[in-house]
């Protein structure tokens, strides 16, 4: 259990060094999408001689349970999707400087130029691989050693203290933080789904209809 948690700081320290250290998307999306995200499950899959199996149980689908998980997914994401966008507006209105977050974002690499490709990667990949690491791998291995009233919320912990270092660059401390609770709160239930479903599926779909909607918002009032 303990090195798992350690995984967690380690994702921390991915997103600390990548943005705030090197300044750069780029390395941030190398640290820590390709060596935490898919590396760390990787290695452990390839060590235990399971890496087909935990692959295979991750993704599983099919009728019943698995699909209901797809349907309670997506509903929860279209729910997702308008609280962040009326989220990010309701921010806006109330004085965040949204060129600050543009220029912030600009200083880290991003452009106009590659906005839309951004965003794709952000609602597609950046989804994709976080449920991978945080429910298909992390929850799924502590939840063998204790229960879930234990396992989502140690989980979330993880989940959202390196998106307060997002929210404390783009927003400032009192909103940084106040976001990172909310972020704490939509991680538990994307492991609630995970572990109600037993699919990465159902907390995939939900997590990238709620990106698309910051990244709509980015394109639509940042950018």
């Amino acid at each position: 259990m303990l090195l798992f948690i350690c995984y967690g700081f380690v994702a921390t320290l991915a997103i600390f060094y990548g943005l705030v250290y090197r300044h750069s998307l780029v390395v941030t999306f190398v640290a820590f999408h390709l060596f935490v995200c898919l590396g760390i499950p990787m290695i452990h899959g390839w060590r235990e001689g399971r890496l087909q199996d935990i692959w295979q149980r991750v993704w599983r689908t099919g009728r019943g349970k698995h699909a209901k998980g797809l349907w309670v997914g997506f509903s929860s994401g279209i729910l997702l999707f308008a609280a962040v966008l009326i989220g990010t507006r309701l921010l806006l209105t109330a004085g965040i400087d949204g060129l600050l977050i543009r220029q912030t974002l600009m200083s880290w690499g991003l452009s106009s130029r590659f906005i839309w490709l951004f965003a794709g990667y952000i609602t597609i990949v950046n989804s994709l691989l976080e449920e991978w690491f945080w429910r298909g791998f992390v929850l799924e291995r502590l939840s063998v050693s204790m229960p879930p009233e234990r396992s989502i919320p140690l989980t979330s912990l993880f989940f959202s203290i390196y998106h307060l270092i997002l929210g404390v660059c783009l927003f400032g401390w009192a909103w940084g933080i106040a976001i990172t609770c909310l972020v704490f709160a939509v991680g538990a239930f994307w492991g609630w789904l995970g572990l109600r479903y037993q699919s990465i599926y159902a907390s995939w779909f939900s997590h990238m209809l709620a990106d698309l909607g910051l990244m709509t918002a980015l394109v639509r009032w940042i950018f």
